[in-house]
């Protein structure tokens, strides 16, 4: 999972750059990118989500594993 996150974020940062430079050197013809741009939103997945749902997943197989546990213990 954290192979993904970093993938996206490096996808996300390096386009993000290259729109900033593309449109610092042709500013009236070439849009800059703006608050809702599609490339912010997949910087705020890789930082945010993946993490999020690997926290998720590591917190379930943590009470998994207790639950397995506590059936074989004998009362």
């Amino acid at each position: 999972m954290s192979l993904i996150a970093i993938a996206l974020v490096g996808v996300a940062v390096s386009s993000l750059v290259d729109a900033q430079q593309a449109c610092f050197l042709g500013y009236p013809s070439v849009p800059c990118p703006y608050g809702q741009d599609w490339r912010i939103g997949l910087l705020a997945v890789a930082c945010v989500g993946v993490p999020l749902v690997w926290l998720i997943g590591l917190v379930g197989a943590a009470v998994d594993r207790e639950i397995r546990t506590r059936r074989r213990r004998p009362h």
